[in-house]
């Protein structure tokens, strides 16, 4: 039975996402980049999306773990109001010659102390979690910014260009100096880096189990499917115009 178990949880561990390997997979796609298309704003975003994913070791490992010094304040707060209410108590205790009134009195004290521990406990506690969800906030904010730059490098990457159905080019407009085959491999590369996005923001809340920060990474990963489909509808076009094969 405990081998059972034990394969289990290495099961368990096989499935969850690791950054080293997102990491390697980032790097390797950067060198592709650098192949095909060396000196390139593709180029340099992999590159900064590669220092991003630096971060991210970083700073979701600090996302999942406690705040030292919310915890210290945690702490002193505890002994504070705890001597507060151990020297109601024996107050209450020594009056010998107190009358019931005096008692209840108290009593009503001890029990405002307990409760204004408790509210300043779960106070510094919900602290923690508020300082972290603004950091997961804005790490995956850095993240969408990201996204974006791919969308605005894939923006005039246009298939029907190349095809010859667009109007003639004006002086204002972008070159288009990719073959068909580059083009459909640069909107790939596209591709690639929004789905790497996608996963980076995933390390922000996998040990950090609080709805508003998922809600921002599901946000941001609505964001990059939408890209991605976007992307891939212009790939489809050229596969279609027989330009070139499904990369």
């Amino acid at each position: 039975m405990p081998r059972l178990r034990s394969d289990g949880l290495r099961m368990h561990a096989s499935r969850r996402l690791r950054l080293d390997r997102v990491q390697d997979t980032l790097s390797q796609l950067r060198q592709r980049i650098a192949e095909r298309f060396p000196g390139s704003g593709l180029y340099t975003l992999a590159g900064d999306l590669e220092v991003v994913s630096g971060d991210v070791a970083e700073q979701s490992a600090a996302i999942s773990r406690p705040i030292v010094w919310v915890w210290l304040l945690v702490l002193a707060s505890v002994l504070i109001l705890g001597g507060v209410i151990v020297a109601l108590v024996g107050q209450v205790q020594g009056s010998g010659s107190a009358t019931w009134i005096d008692m209840a009195q108290g009593v009503d004290a001890i029990t405002s102390e307990l409760a204004l521990l408790v509210a300043l406990v779960v106070f510094l506690a919900s602290w923690q979690t508020r300082i972290k969800r603004r950091r997961v906030v804005a790490a995956v904010r850095r993240l969408r910014e990201l996204a974006h730059i791919v969308d605005m490098l894939q923006l005039t990457k246009d298939p029907g260009g190349i095809a010859g159905v667009s109007l003639p080019g004006t002086a204002h407009s972008p070159r288009r100096d990719l073959g068909p085959q580059e083009l459909a491999r640069y909107l790939d590369y596209c591709s690639e880096l929004l789905s790497l996005i996608a996963k980076l923001a995933q390390f922000y809340v996998a040990d950090f189990d609080d709805p508003e920060a998922t809600e921002a990474v599901t946000d941001l990963e609505d964001l990059t499917d939408g890209l991605s489909r976007k992307i891939w509808q212009k790939i489809m076009i050229l596969h279609q115009q027989g330009q070139t094969r499904i990369v």
